[in-house]
């Protein structure tokens, strides 16, 4: 007779994890939350409502994002590292780089461009600023409210539904 496994599942990845194995959790609201991974981890913590709340797991939808990141620096070696790197990470799609561009396919719901832009700058890259630097950071700004957005669908008021008057 087999003993049956305890597994838990990542509400970031949504990988399965053995919990007598699992290094990477987290109580969160009275509930006992699983890692597969420490990028995982700090998903759920960056916005823990984004993978806690009451949607069904069928209707999540993911949040792809596409972005072009103009690099000021690096050798083929270093580039050709930080694209495998890159390629590996959960959530990303896909890494290519193109001259001085690094392109970037992602589910936003399982990573954001900070974490890209972490492992690319470890890798000895470094990005443009000026123009391309402010148009990154506003994309960090957006995909932080896109993230917000999702965490509390429905009916409420944002930028695209205007509030519900009481009377």
């Amino acid at each position: 007779m087999t003993k049956a496994v305890a597994t838990s599942r990542d509400p970031v990845c949504g990988r399965a994890i053995e919990v007598a194995r699992s290094s990477r959790f987290i109580t969160y609201r009275g509930a006992l939350y699983h890692f597969c991974s420490a990028h995982c981890l700090e998903r759920f913590n960056d916005i823990p409502a984004l993978y806690t709340g009451s949607q069904r797991i069928a209707d999540i939808r993911p949040i792809p994002k596409r972005r072009k990141l103009r690099l000021t620096n690096g050798n083929a070696p270093d580039i050709q590292r930080a694209v495998r790197r890159i390629g590996e990470m959960i959530g990303v799609i896909s890494a290519i780089a193109e001259k001085d561009l690094l392109l970037v396919e992602y589910d936003l719901r399982k990573t954001i461009l900070s974490q890209i832009e972490a492992v690319a700058t470890a890798e000895g890259l470094r990005f443009k600023e000026g123009l391309h630097g402010f148009r990154r950071r506003f994309w960090k700004l957006t995909e932080a409210n896109e993230l917000e957005n999702a965490a509390r669908p429905g009916p409420g008021a944002c930028c695209n539904r205007p509030p519900v008057r009481l009377r």
